[in-house]
């Protein structure tokens, strides 16, 4: 159900509770979201007015619906802070990671098209950045941070699975329209849409993206190792020059 609160305060407050739904978010975390820098003298008056006009705002979407718009199935005050209840509600945030968990089941019994399936379907609810057009504090920054790299995650193994199902070209296609949706503005996935906007799909422009996706994993693993004392591991990539997945590669042991 469409809600729409109708300040910029309540929208940043309903993606707060959206991404913590059902759990509890304390008060100090609000005010942190809100003004990191600091809260003002009238912050208690502000931030009142725009709980009321949220729960006011999702108590007129429940009724719409014919659902109970009490205070208790809005946005339920707890000791120390606030909860959205959704009662098992859909959320795309809920549905991606529901689906790129089977998709990894999948994966697991051997159906690669299953896997592939999935991934794609969890692919596709994305249209926009996460909490797009919304002011993000450290908060709601640090979930859109964690979101975008599930989203990275679950980009790549669809990329493995049909890389390994021999499928190029069909996925360059793919990732053609799937990118100009939503894309992480990391420089590797920048750099594979710039490949793809060439027009020349095909095993190659897979396999420059699955060697800069290495070179890139090598670099941060050479970091830590050093952080560690420890001598990173070194990774047989012919595979990938012949146009392998990523599950092709075996590490050979310290250089």
């Amino acid at each position: 159900m469409p809600i729409c609160p109708p300040t910029a305060v309540g929208r940043q407050l309903l993606a707060l509770f959206a991404a913590h739904a059902d759990q509890v978010v304390p008060s100090c975390v609000v005010t942190e979201e809100l003004w990191p820098q600091g809260a003002p003298p009238d912050a208690t008056r502000v931030l009142e007015t725009n709980l009321r006009q949220l729960r006011e705002a999702i108590a007129a979407a429940l009724s719409r619906r014919g659902e109970d718009p009490s205070i208790e199935n809005v946005l339920a005050p707890v000791p120390g802070g606030y909860r959205l209840e959704t009662r098992g509600g859909f959320s795309d945030a809920r549905a991606f990671a529901r689906t790129v968990g089977a998709s990894y089941r999948t994966m697991e019994s051997g159906d690669l098209a299953g896997a592939a399936a999935r991934l794609r379907e969890a692919l596709a609810l994305w249209t926009a950045a996460p909490f797009a057009d919304v002011a993000q504090g450290p908060h709601l920054r640090a979930q859109s941070a964690l979101l975008v790299t599930s989203w990275e995650r679950a980009l790549d193994h669809w990329i493995d699975v049909e890389t390994r199902r021999g499928r190029a070209r069909e996925l360059c296609m793919d990732l053609s329209v799937l990118l100009l949706r939503f894309r992480s503005t990391a420089p590797l996935y920048e750099r594979l849409h710039s490949d793809l906007l060439t027009g020349h799909w095909g095993a190659d422009v897979i396999r420059r993206h699955i060697m800069r996706r290495r070179r890139a994993t090598l670099t941060v693993q050479r970091g830590i190792g050093q952080l560690r004392g420890a001598r990173p591991p070194r990774w047989d990539t012919t595979a990938v020059a012949a146009g392998a997945g990523e599950g092709a590669m075996t590490p050979l042991g310290g250089a």
